[in-house]
């Protein structure tokens, strides 16, 4: 679609337009479209960004909402009209700001613009229905089904229950539900955690020290962009969840290790484990696609890290010329494709677009790169496995499988690694005692994420 009048609203359909219909990812299309409108102000991107990612969030439970109203199936609307119902279903039942009556009224607006003739009559109905019941909406919402009321689908919720009990599965949906928060990493080789705080509180920015680690600031950017701040030009921190500094941490880099990242891109976990080892490590970042390689070089070039290296190499048929030797590595990372469940408030499109049949393709896609990466690992060096899904078997089966088919490893407790924070957890700390560590949303306040360690026998 061509690009319109700076619309706040016209934009977002825009997008979700994408993204339901094209299957765009969520955060690309956010991240390409407001770059092209830099008339939008703060607010604008704000709000923009609220309804973007709330309406994607909200799908099961607004097409829940709108097929009572329709007597049918959403999947049998024009799309565009499904589009608009479910932006204006989400801004009058989840939107605390936005009058009714302006929700409705810009709907059918774009609905006048965007879609078939009958289309602006059939939005104004459904969603003046939707409207006179939104006082008791959150009321009733408690007595549905739970993959309608933490809007996921019917195998996921399923998923969930068969895998944490009913309980439990309800906990982790609910905290999936809340707002993802933006976290920095200080680039250590810059300067402290203290310093960045006072350097982006004078740029404007709120920041608060990070609960799991002492790298971590949780920071509130009120529609800042993130490249658009001095402090992030210059190098002195990268965005990146305090789950995911858990496994450069507990990697444990020194200086002079040499160190492999096998699915690297966009080189957070790799520039992480340079500032760990003070640049002095010897840091080979792999990805198979060279327009994602292109990232890390950003990344490290914008930290000023120079002990990383990049290449190509396909993690599943390691390309001998580019990683070198086997039994080579002091430590090897294997940060595999999987489902992202632990990433459902951060990329709500998962919700979407993940089922068991993708999630079992990715069984052995996992079992093959932790295999072809262990190979890597001298007498001596350890091995870390991670993935930010929260499913048993993308996680500790996995390794436990991997462990019965490798014998000459084994876990590698980190105690000492491991934050205070989480430790003082008892549940975390039998975890470690393991050489592993499961966070989720409910109890840490972080996405989920999983990581084990084991060591090859010397």
């Amino acid at each position: 679609m061509s690009r319109g009048a700076a619309d706040p609203r016209m934009i977002c359909f825009t997008m979700l337009f994408e993204v339901y219909e094209k299957e765009a990812y969520a955060q690309l299309v956010l991240k390409q479209t407001l770059k092209g409108y830099p008339e939008l102000d703060a607010r604008d991107k704000s709000f923009i960004t609220a309804l973007f990612y709330g309406v994607i969030t909200r799908t099961v439970t607004l097409d829940f909402m709108i097929e009572k109203k329709v007597r049918g199936s959403v999947s049998d609307l024009d799309p565009a009209i499904r589009t608009i119902l479910r932006m204006g279903a989400w801004q009058i039942l989840f939107s605390e700001s936005i009058p009714d009556y302006a929700a409705v009224n810009t709907s059918v607006a774009i609905a006048a613009k965007r879609a078939n003739p009958g289309g602006k009559s059939l939005v104004n109905a459904v969603l003046r229905a939707i409207a006179s019941e939104s006082d008791r909406f959150f009321e009733t919402l408690q007595s549905e089904k739970p993959y309608v009321r933490f809007s996921l689908s019917r195998e996921i919720t399923g998923l969930l229950i068969k895998w944490y009990g009913e309980q439990k599965a309800e906990s982790l949906a609910d905290a999936f539900l809340g707002e993802a928060k933006v976290t920095a990493r200080v680039n250590t080789l810059k300067c402290t955690r203290s310093e960045l705080k006072e350097v982006l509180e004078r740029e404007g920015v709120e920041c608060e020290f990070g609960r799991l680690t002492d790298q971590s600031l949780t920071l509130g950017l009120q529609g800042v962009s993130v490249d658009s701040l001095q402090a992030y030009r210059e190098g002195l921190f990268m965005i990146q969840d305090e789950a995911a500094m858990l496994a450069g941490i507990l990697a444990g880099p020194r200086p002079d290790d040499r160190v492999m990242d096998v699915c690297a891109a966009p080189g957070g976990k790799s520039c992480h484990m340079a500032e760990l080892s003070s640049d002095r490590a010897d840091i080979l970042a792999l990805d198979i696609h060279e327009n994602r390689l292109k990232l890390i070089d950003e990344n490290r070039h914008r930290l000023g890290i120079r002990s990383i290296r990049t290449g190509i190499s396909d993690a599943r048929n390691p390309d001998p010329s580019v990683t070198g030797p086997e039994r080579s590595y002091d430590i090897v990372l294997s940060d595999v494709p999987c489902s992202g469940l632990g990433l459902l408030k951060r990329k709500p499109d998962i919700r979407l677009t993940i089922n068991y049949d993708r999630i079992q393709a990715l069984l052995e896609v996992q079992k093959d790169i932790l295999l072809k990466s262990a190979r890597y690992v001298k007498p001596g060096g350890v091995l870390v496995y991670s993935t930010c899904t929260i499913n048993p078997d993308e996680n500790g089966n996995r390794v436990d499988d991997f462990l019965r088919e490798c014998p000459d490893f084994e876990p590698e407790p980190f105690e000492r690694l491991l934050p205070q924070t989480l430790l003082s957890d008892k549940v975390h700390a039998e975890e470690a005692g393991n050489g592993r560590i499961l966070l989720l949303p409910d109890t840490d306040g972080c996405d989920g994420f999983f990581i084990a360690k084991m060591r090859r026998i010397a």
